[in-house]
C-alpha cells in the first residue's frame, strides 16, 4: 500500500522517500554510515553476551546510550 502523505529528502538533485520520521532524520543529515556501524557495533556486542552478568553489563551500557540519544531525538524532533 503506498504511502498517502509520504516525507521527502532532498538532496542536490536525489530525492528519497523517508519511512518515517526518524528515517527522514538519518537521511536529512547523511547519517546512514554511521547508523550501520552503530547497529554493526551493537550486533558484535550482543554476540558475545553469554552469561547474565554480560548481559547486564551490555544492557547498561545500552541504557546509558539512550538516555542520552532519546533528549537528543526528541530536541530535533521539536525543530
Amino acid at each position: 500500500m503506498k504511502n498517502k502523505n509520504p516525507l521527502y529528502v532532498v538532496k542536490g538533485k536525489t530525492v528519497q522517500e523517508a519511512k518515517g520520521f526518524f528515517d527522514l532524520i538519518v537521511k536529512k543529515m547523511n547519517m546512514e554510515p554511521v547508523l550501520e556501524f552503530v547497529m554493526n557495533f551493537l550486533k558484535v556486542l550482543l554476540e558475545q553476551v553469554k552469561t547474565y552478568p554480560m548481559f547486564v553489563a551490555v544492557k547498561t551500557m545500552i541504557d546509558e546510550w539512550m538516555a542520552k540519544i532519546v533528549p537528543l531525538v526528541m530536541k530535533l524532533a521539536s525543530r
